[in-house]
């Protein structure tokens, strides 16, 4: 489809376009909950922060879209913009009408899927290549409230031999200045001065001394992250710890205009949603953000290896003002990016910022996970969605909350089913809601609501076979890490993210265009997630094509199949390779959490083919092969490599 074939019409608030080849989907817009394809709907293209269910709304929003019949737009805006695909064969986009002519440069594009998303975030910004240990296993929780609890939870994870990378803490800080520890004390600073941690004193917190704790999770391999928020805490103190500190950061950004104004000049307060009464530091401002950091500076001193930059929806005024000139009317989607790209440059390339608001140019700095989900089907059906679309706006490295964070805690089933389909995301998290939160059902019978898997298999009162079924899940996502390091690679390059609607690898095949409950990791495995309780079977379809199921090693055409269920099914494409890390050649080995080495470097490959192999440890490797022989054609570093054929290897 060529642009000039169609009929684009300027209008007095934005363009409508009359396609002469009618389009058959619609997808991108960011991350959607409600499905991928966004054909009939009216789509608002705004950040919301929306606490479960969020049916339409989004926590990462991004004017994009494109069509797999050839055609797609990118407005280069932060004002919100309306989409409407309701009228066959037409769309329409419409700005604010005091926005539009102004604010917005528009960007067409046509090509296949792929080409149009790597267009798209050519503009934008290709997705960052994170650190690596990004896409080990992930532990986290809203209460862990001292460091004996963290400590405990490292030893637990030990205890049940379950591999982690990453340890989240959020209520380390004393939710007054939300930047210092909670129980500590500070030498009192002026608004402009920087904290280092010999300010300290720990003689009276639950964190007696956080830099040990730092070393400590570093010489067990995880690396960690610490929660927070863009406020400077006015109405909502609720420590009488180091009051005075935050009180006297308040009257210095106000009185140098270091927050967001209103536009009468007084300083903008949060009205309603969370953080009611807070301000908000101006990060356009490059003094204030110099004076912001140098609170987060005793943090930095201790080596922490990032944030969980929560929040930055904080924006519900359209007449407020930024240092820059920008307004609320851009600020409502600018001001969560301006957010955590200040924290990304602030940590540097060896951290990371992990958020769930952002825009369009939130993966070329983030992290992203997909917000607050309770633990029900309905939800994890739909978290499925806005990963599978936040893809198809090229979000690079994405993860959920398995099972959930908050409510009643998940099913048995619930639980199995989502980190099995965890073990093939990105992120593999589970985390938790704090019970003062008044979101759970605990009255105090049971103990805690942790999502660790041991805390589940407790609940449950389920054993050592249930515990076995999950850590062999947890085992096979870091067997795959070699492959899901490959598909970040190939992310930075081109957009193209590693959890992919099927439009992307078959974009001619009508029959995908609906899926938003099946998705690829790259081009070789096809994922068809669990998403109902108690099942033995559920159809899968199967794109035109051959596959092998990648725990039997069963062969199938393209089509629909009723599988069993004894685990989420996973086929591998014919043709196709899937670089692992395994030990004794089988799937769901115990290969540690080690990641500068491999037990053994395996390329497990289906028909025939060729594939180049690198990773962050100076790799690099070529390898061919066919039903009769394989060969390694490159092997700059001479490591060991083992290639197994799936028609002919039992990899369980």
């Amino acid at each position: 489809m060529l642009l000039n074939e169609n009929l684009i019409e300027k209008t007095q608030t934005g363009y409508k376009i009359a396609l002469k080849k009618k389009y058959r989907a619609v997808y991108g817009f960011g991350e959607k909950f409600d499905s991928c394809n966004q054909k009939g709907k009216y789509v608002r293209a705004c950040v919301r922060e929306k606490c479960f269910r969020q049916g339409e709304y989004t926590y990462l929003s991004m004017p994009f879209f494109f069509t797999p019949d050839g055609f797609g737009m990118y407005v280069d805006t932060y004002v919100e913009v309306d989409f409407d695909f309701r009228t066959e064969g037409e769309v329409t986009i419409e700005f604010p009408r005091d926005s539009f002519g102004n604010r917005a440069d528009v960007h067409w594009f046509e090509g296949t899927p792929k080409q149009i998303i790597e267009a798209f975030r050519s503009v934008c910004g290709m997705p960052r290549l994170f650190p690596k240990w990004v896409l080990g296993a992930w532990m986290s929780s809203n209460r862990w409230h001292t460091q004996a609890e963290v400590e405990e939870q490292v030893a637990l994870t030990k205890k049940f031999n379950f591999p982690h990378s990453v340890l989240v803490i959020e209520p380390w800080s004393d939710c007054t200045t939300h930047y210092l520890w909670h129980g500590c004390t500070c030498t009192e600073k002026e608004g402009d001065e920087a904290i280092h941690y010999s300010d300290l004193d720990f003689s009276g917190s639950v964190w007696p001394d956080p830099k040990e704790m730092v070393e400590m999770l570093h010489e067990e391999n995880l690396k960690l992250l610490l929660w927070i928020v863009p406020i400077y805490a006015q109405k909502s103190l609720e420590s009488d710890c180091n009051v005075q500190q935050i009180l006297k950061v308040d009257e210095y950004v106000k009185e140098h205009g270091e927050c967001v104004m209103n536009a009468d000049g007084s300083p903008y307060e949060i009205p309603h949603t969370w953080c009611i009464g807070d301000l908000v530091p101006d990060f356009t401002n490059p003094v204030a953000k110099e004076h912001w950091f140098a609170h987060f500076q005793h943090l930095k001193d201790i080596g922490i290896d990032g944030f969980k930059t929560d929040g930055g929806e904080f924006i519900h005024d359209h007449t407020v003002k930024f240092h820059d000139g920008t307004t609320g009317l851009e600020g409502q989607n600018a001001f969560c990016e301006q957010y955590i790209r200040a924290f990304a440059d602030f940590i540097g390339e060896e951290g990371i910022v992990f958020s769930r608001a952002g825009g369009q140019r939130a993966p070329a700095c983030s992290v992203i996970w997909s917000g607050d989900q309770e633990s029900t089907w309905s939800e994890f059906a739909s978290v499925i969605k806005a990963g599978i679309s936040a893809g198809l706006s090229g979000v690079g490295c994405w993860g959920f909350d398995i099972a959930g964070f908050s409510g009643y805690l998940p099913s048995e089933e619930l639980f199995r089913r989502a980190v099995e389909t965890a073990a093939f995301v990105p992120v593999m998290q589970w985390h938790s809601e704090a019970v003062s939160n008044g979101r759970c059902d605990f009255t105090g019978a049971w103990p805690t609501n942790d999502r660790s898997p041991w805390n589940i298999a407790a609940f449950h009162k389920k054993g050592e076979e249930f515990l076995s079924l999950l850590r062999d899940q947890f085992r096979l996502h870091y067997n795959l890490l070699p492959y899901q390091y490959m598909l970040l690679q190939e992310s930075s390059r081109t957009g193209i993210s590693p959890m992919r609607h099927l439009v992307l690898e078959f974009p001619e095949e009508e029959g995908v265009y609906e899926i938003d409950n099946e998705f690829m990791l790259g081009d070789a495995l096809l994922i068809a997630p669990v998403l109902n309780d108690y099942i033995s079977s559920q159809k899968v379809y199967l794109p035109e094509d051959t596959w092998f199921h990648l725990f039997t090693g069963q062969k199938y055409t393209g089509g629909v199949w009723e599988c069993s269920l004894e685990r989420t099914p996973v086929f591998l494409r014919n043709n196709k390779c899937v670089p692992l890390n395994l030990s004794g050649g089988k799937l769901c080995s115990d290969v540690g959490s080690e990641l500068d080495g491999y037990k053994e470097l395996t390329f497990l490959v289906s028909g025939t083919g060729c594939y180049e192999f690198s990773d962050d440890l100076g790799n690099s490797i070529l390898l061919e092969w066919d039903e009769k022989s394989d060969r390694v054609l490159r092997n700059e570093r001479q490591i060991k490599v083992k290639i197994l054929h799936i028609e002919r290897t039992k990899l369980l």
